[in-house]
């Protein structure tokens, strides 16, 4: 594989996340949406087949993020296995000055995937605790006004 190919790769790599995260911050919005006008007040059975469509949609997500993950990481090897490449492999996983990140003991690359990774399913808990056990304040109902069912007044 020559340099060019692999670069082109970083950059369809790179493509594919930003695709994810966007993604990812649709559903997640929607979602929010949906709980605050209707899906607070709507029966357990509702609540539960929506959090399981959720759970669908971000596992298929979740597993897209691997995929593209295992990709990245194999053209980094394939990257530091060129004869005399443009770039060092170390800086592409590093792009900032590696002083602001050192205390990691990681790569910036990977300590970004690791807070991807946090966020995701910090974020997903949330949710989930927001479906199931929060209680939306007799105020905001009210506010609502006609909105998703609530009573005007």
């Amino acid at each position: 594989m020559s340099e060019a190919e692999i670069f082109q790769g970083l950059f369809t790599a790179i493509n594919s996340v930003l695709t994810i995260f966007s993604m990812f911050f649709a559903i997640v919005s929607g979602y929010v949406v949906a709980l605050y006008l209707f899906l607070a007040r709507a029966p357990l059975l509702l609540r539960t087949v929506a959090f399981g469509l959720l759970s669908v949609g971000l596992v298929f997500l979740g597993g897209t993020a691997a995929v593209v993950q295992t990709m990245q990481d194999g053209l980094f090897v394939a990257w530091s296995k060129l004869g005399s490449p443009l770039i060092n492999v170390a800086d592409l996983r590093n792009p900032l000055p590696a002083e602001v990140f050192a205390f990691a003991g990681m790569s910036q690359q990977q300590l970004g995937v690791a807070i991807g990774w946090t966020v995701a399913v910090a974020v997903y808990l949330v949710l989930a605790y927001m479906t199931f056990l929060y209680r939306w304040p007799e105020d905001d109902r009210r506010r609502l006004g006609g909105i998703g069912g609530g009573a005007a007044g």
